[in-house]
Order: structure tokens, then C-alpha cells, then sequence
């Protein structure tokens, strides 16, 4: 119980972390019922969902860092700009 609380809170501290191991669920067991269903092989399944599992999971924890990454720089630009009565402020990620 204590390491999947360690789990827990990491998803939650790490921005995208949670969206991608999601997307990675899905996506490696998407992949795994089709290879199952065409095939028939449940260990050649398993081994495709696992790695379009890691794939998925990696390709969409990057896409989420990098819309986060424009997002701030967009708003910083904005910021620094002086939109509003209020002094700029810079955002981090």
C-alpha cells in the first residue's frame, strides 16, 4: 500500500505525468485486444500492448510538456507586454 500511495502522490506532483500514463493505458490495451483478437497469441499481445503502452505514454507526457511550455511563453509574452492595470508578472510551469 505504501509504494502505490508513492505512485499516487508522484501522478499528482508531475505536471502531464497522470495524462500520460492514461493515454498509455488505453493505448496499450487498444493495442493489445486487437493483436489478441487478429492473432490469437495472448504473450504476442502482451508484449504489443506493453510497448504501445511506453510509446504512448512517453509521446503523450512530451506533447502535454510541450502545449504547457507554449502556453507559459505565450502568457509571459502577454504578461510582459502589460496587458491589464496590474504590474507584469512572469508564470513558471
Amino acid at each position: 500500500a505504501h509504494r502505490f500511495d508513492d505512485l499516487k502522490t508522484a501522478l499528482r506532483r508531475e505536471p502531464c505525468a497522470l495524462e500520460g500514463y492514461l493515454y498509455g493505458m488505453g493505448i496499450g490495451g487498444g493495442v493489445a485486444i486487437i493483436r489478441l483478437v487478429k492473432k490469437g497469441r495472448l504473450l504476442s499481445a502482451g508484449n504489443w500492448g506493453v510497448v504501445a503502452f511506453a510509446i504512448g505514454a512517453v509521446v503523450s507526457k512530451s506533447l502535454c510538456s510541450f502545449q504547457r511550455a507554449h502556453y507559459h511563453a505565450k502568457l509571459n509574452t502577454l504578461l510582459e507586454k502589460g496587458l491589464g492595470s496590474q504590474p507584469a508578472r512572469r508564470v513558471d510551469g
